[in-house]
């Protein structure tokens, strides 16, 4: 850092030098009654030479700061593909590097060479056959190699060859991630937003798609009519909608919405609504109206997944030994080759692990998923962190400058998963902690979860008597 300032003050301060040299010269040149705009051959030659100077001072700060601050840059990759994607990204910026150079130093040079002297004459080039060759041939196939062995490496994280060692899913949702594993049989059950409710995540059983399906049910029946379905929604105590919609409007204005509001689903749109000091009522009528038609139509969806539960009863089961995790730290196993599904419950998020060099949106409506295999445990991580010089979050050190050692760091942080696009004023707090451990280590916390023996994640089987 010192050196890198030392270069940046240095450059501005022969700059200004520079610039007053100028001024001067102007000066005396006025003094003298010369022409201050006429441009001698000794001007235009120190003109050139500092043309070199600039060039020599842009390369020397450009590599003063890639020496410098090369200790701040990720440390190498903690998976197995990671190692790929790193040199992929390292061929790259060594290709735009030597192409930075090589042009810079042609441009400067140039313009030292050629400056202008007297009775020296311009040679245009209108076409050059082989030279137009060159620059369009030699970049296209430096970037149809580069693009290959990109998609190679894609592949190999969204088709692996062999069948994965462990299923994981994350669910995200403003603003935190909810994990759950695959159970004994290696499989996630089949997930569908139209069982959300007490079902957190969706997760379709014939138990769970039966319950959802009586609870649709019960809020609105076939022939149900508008304001008996805002009845039973948000327990009115009017007939009339209208009227009802008063009700709420003057409780809010007497301070008692605690009271007023203590039937409402928290998590229904109106809610918000009716709790606005300046809502609309047109706009009220319109919300729950449209809630009423997404009830009917979920029942039509619940339906036909349970004639698909007839049909491939098998994928529904799948989700009835699947561990949901409560908290936010799970385990990984080393040297296993494992597959992250993800979704999402409200907005585009992305799951970002830039440890292990990959990242996946999560789309509500959608499953988005890749493969990966973790190749060192955190411990191993951190003292490779240690020896390649990293200042990097995992580092902690003491006052004197000392680093800590993970028995005397306050807590660990582990590998981390965070979500990777702006989503929110709590953006900061989406995060999810992860320890990669040796596979036995793994295989006995798969066992801890099952039983329900880890009292910090408080596991929980999603159906046990499903």
């Amino acid at each position: 850092m010192g050196l890198v300032l030392t270069i940046i003050i240095s450059v501005l301060l022969v700059g200004v030098a520079f610039a007053k040299i100028l001024q001067a010269k102007q000066l005396v040149d006025e003094l003298k009654d010369k022409d201050s705009d006429y441009i001698t051959r000794a001007e235009i030659k120190t003109n050139a030479l500092g043309l070199l100077v600039y060039m020599v001072a842009m390369f020397a700060l450009l590599i003063a700061q890639m020496v410098c601050w090369s200790k701040y840059m990720l440390p190498s990759a903690a998976s197995v593909h990671g190692e790929e994607i790193d040199t992929l990204l390292d061929v790259t910026n060594i290709l735009i590097l030597f192409v930075f150079f090589i042009t810079q130093f042609l441009l400067f040079w140039f313009g030292y060479k050629y400056y202008f002297r007297k009775g020296r004459k311009a040679y245009w080039f209108p076409h050059n056959n082989s030279l137009e060759m060159a620059w369009t041939i030699v970049p296209a196939a430096v970037l149809i190699l580069l693009i290959t062995y990109g998609m190679s490496t894609w592949g190999k994280i969204m088709n692996p060859e062999d069948e994965p060692d462990v299923h994981i899913e994350f669910v995200s949702e403003q603003f935190k991630w909810t994990a759950r594993y695959a159970g004994k049989d290696n499989k996630l059950g089949e997930a569908s937003f139209s069982l959300y409710g007490k079902n957190a995540l969706g997760i379709a059983t014939k138990k769970s798609i039966l319950e959802r399906l009586e609870e649709c049910q019960k809020m609105v029946s076939d022939s149900g009519t508008l304001n008996e379905f805002y009845q039973k929604e948000f327990k009115v105590p009017h007939n009339d909608l209208r009227n009802a919609l008063k009700y709420y409007e003057s409780i809010n204005e007497n301070g008692d919405t605690i009271i007023a509001f203590k039937g409402l689903r928290a998590d229904s749109a109106i809610y918000e609504l009716l709790i606005a000091q300046d809502w609309n009522r047109q706009e009220n009528l319109d919300v729950v109206e449209n809630s009423l038609r997404n009830y009917k139509a979920n029942i039509l969806r619940l339906k036909r997944m349970l004639k698909d539960y007839e049909q491939s009863p098998q994928k529904y089961d799948n989700g009835k030994d699947d561990i949901v995790l409560n908290g936010n730290r799970i385990k990984l196993p080393k040297g296993k080759k494992i597959k992250f599904q993800f979704r999402s419950k409200d907005v585009i998020h992305s799951a970002y692990f830039p440890h292990f060099r990959a990242q996946m949106n999560t789309v509500p409506g959608m499953k988005t998923f890749f493969t990966f295999e973790p190749k060192e445990t955190n411990q191993e991580f951190f003292d490779k962190v240690v020896e390649e010089g990293k200042v990097y979050m995992h580092i902690i050190r003491d006052e004197e400058g000392n680093i800590l050692s993970k028995e005397e760091r306050p807590g660990t942080t582990g590998y981390v998963l965070i979500c990777n696009k702006i989503c929110g004023a709590s953006h900061y707090n989406m995060k999810m902690f992860i320890d990669v451990v040796e596979p036995e280590e793994f295989n006995q916390y798969l066992k801890d979860l099952t039983f329900g023996n880890d009292e910090k994640q408080i596991p929980v089987s999603v159906f046990e008597n499903d």
